[in-house]
């Protein structure tokens, strides 16, 4: 009888001990969201980064950590002059994707996080790797919306590739505009702060609509 109550001692004991850890990965996972919501620059993005990193190294089954890790590092690419310090933070944000790949297999936003992220390698020399990786972004993108349809990050990046695509050949931009339209009323639905999932990207597809209606 004494080795049973020492069981289920225990066990409440590590059921505390998980909820401490659990409690104490969001509360980290929430102050990397306020300083990635608040960082302006390569720098304090950089920053931003290093604690998803951190929190990363910690918590390797988590896909949330690996995905704002690579997310940040996107953004730096953007934000980056030259294009050897360009490629540089897109192929570190390609080892965050991998492992939140890994962690979430077949998951709508990191499938469309890859897509974002060959959307910035081809951006930062697009004359020499349109032709590559034009259709890897799109691919995943379209992947991105079969796996969730209301994905409206993957249904904006979608739209944006789209329209650029239209402004190179010439052709109406009708469709892509209308497509980003589509997604301000999925962006104005998330539910910010109560869940670690994004809901980054709706100042993206408004830019492209400002864009439109030039």
């Amino acid at each position: 009888m004494k080795k049973i109550f020492l069981l289920i001692g225990l066990l409440v004991a590590g059921f505390a001990l998980h909820g401490q850890g659990q409690e104490a990965y969001i509360k980290a996972m929430q102050k990397g969201l306020t300083a990635m919501g608040e960082a302006k620059g390569i720098e304090a993005t950089q920053a931003a980064a290093s604690q998803f990193e951190r929190i990363a190294a910690k918590v390797e089954t988590e896909w949330h950590p690996h995905y704002y890790a690579g997310l940040n590092y996107i953004n730096m690419s953007f934000m980056a002059q030259d294009l050897a310090t360009k490629d540089s933070y897109t192929a570190k944000a390609q080892t965050f994707i991998d492992k939140a790949k890994a962690a979430a297999p077949n998951n709508s936003e990191v499938v469309a996080l890859q897509g974002y992220n060959y959307m910035a390698q081809l951006a930062a020399d697009s004359g020499n790797r349109g032709q590559m990786l034009s259709p890897k972004a799109m691919q995943n993108f379209s992947m991105a919306l079969k796996l969730n349809p209301e994905n409206p990050r993957a249904q904006a990046l979608l739209a944006q590739m789209q329209y650029g695509m239209a402004q190179f050949f010439g052709s109406p931009t009708d469709k892509p505009c209308a497509m980003a339209k589509q997604t301000l009323p999925a962006f104005d639905a998330q539910e910010t702060g109560k869940s670690l999932d994004p809901t980054w990207g709706k100042d993206m597809a408004e830019s492209m609509i400002g864009q439109c209606g030039k």
